[in-house]
């Protein structure tokens, strides 16, 4: 019988070496493996006061004031858009710009894409106009087509938002035009950014240079992001920018270097919407930090 036990008690041993070897070999194996994205950004000249930046695996790399409740202004847009995306099968499908739209947002002053009243256009139009030129009357028009009034739309954006977990949002208009209740945070912001760059179609347009429609004449949608940057295409693949002067300027951006992918989310920078874009400065400060001398562990 003892030596029974002793041998037991060998083999007993033997595996729980084998397991520690195994467990070491992990555990190095994890931490000499860090990847440069699982470090720490610097930015200590942001102009934003609100920023986060995110690798394409979700993980923070930088962070300011992420969860302070934030006007989005033209940020709205990427909600408007992806809900309007998700709702359609057919993007050709067409409906026509009205004169109340036009009257409604040229009266409020908004950024417009160049529609007129009566033109005949498609979603896809009016998706190029959201996105490209963050255009209030193509919002305006895609909220009516597709759920009957902008009010009615709008429900369905905070739906969506609820479902993605956007718990410090709330929207009041498809546009982004200021109103105290129509509230985000750049962390929000992220989160759903995240999710509709995700969806092939929004991504296409999203970082497009630009668009051509016939309605029934030419007409040229340029990025209003990417318009600003010549040069740096390669930098920021694509983005929404906003602004108000409530909100500041503001911007959702795809990164990319080294052939990975960031997103950075800005808003409250100084400025003015015609003026130096210190919201794009602060998107190509960023792409420079990552990967360079300003990343700590």
């Amino acid at each position: 019988m003892p030596p029974i036990i002793m041998c037991g008690g060998r083999f007993f041993m033997k595996k729980f070496v084998l397991f520690c070897f195994i467990c070491a070999a992990v555990f190095f194996f994890y931490y000499t493996n860090k990847t440069p994205e699982q470090t720490q950004v610097e930015l200590p000249s942001l102009h934003s006061k609100n920023a986060l930046l995110l690798n394409e695996k979700g993980d923070v790399l930088f962070e300011k004031n992420a969860d302070d409740i934030i006007y989005p202004a033209s940020l709205t847009k990427i909600m408007t858009a992806i809900v309007a995306i998700e709702m359609s099968n057919d993007l050709q499908k067409q409906t026509i710009v009205t004169p109340q739209t036009i009257s409604k947002f040229t009266a409020q002053n908004a950024s417009m894409a160049g529609f007129k009243a009566g033109d005949f256009v498609t979603i896809e139009d009016l998706l190029y106009g959201t996105l490209l030129a963050s255009g209030a009357d193509a919002t305006g028009t895609l909220a009516d087509m597709m759920a009957g009034s902008e009010e009615a739309f709008v429900t369905l954006m905070n739906n969506k938002a609820q479902e993605l977990g956007l718990n410090d949002t709330h929207f009041v208009n498809a546009s982004g035009l200021h109103d105290p209740a129509h509230v985000s945070s750049v962390r929000d912001i992220s989160k759903l950014f995240r999710y509709a760059i995700k969806n092939p179609t929004f991504y296409q347009i999203l970082t497009s240079k630009s668009y051509m429609t016939h309605v029934p004449n030419e007409l040229t949608i340029t990025s209003s992001l990417l318009a600003k940057i010549p040069g740096e295409e390669g930098a920021i693949l694509g983005g929404k920018t906003g602004y108000t002067p409530e909100a500041g300027l503001c911007l959702a951006s795809i990164i990319e270097k080294d052939g990975k992918q960031y997103i950075f989310i800005t808003t409250n920078a100084n400025g003015k919407a015609w003026i130096p874009p210190f919201h794009i400065d602060d998107a190509l400060m960023a792409y420079d930090a990552i990967g360079g001398k300003n990343m700590k562990k």
